[in-house]
């Protein structure tokens, strides 16, 4: 059984958010695009996501 995110427990947010350096908001909208509760995919999508923004691309224009 997958670990989930309780999310009315600020302890169960706290762990999470200290694991991926996010803020209680950014775990939010993790938990709301992914529309999973589930550690291994809201994890996976805030790891995805830093990863992308650490990409500096320069505006081509």
């Amino acid at each position: 059984m997958d670990e989930t995110i309780n999310l009315r427990s600020s302890l169960s947010r706290a762990h999470l958010c200290g694991n991926f350096s996010c803020s209680d908001e950014e775990l939010i909208d993790a938990v709301r695009a992914t529309h999973s509760t589930e550690v291994g995919v809201v994890g996976l999508y805030l790891a995805t996501r830093y990863a992308l923004e650490s990409f500096d691309v320069p505006n081509a224009g």
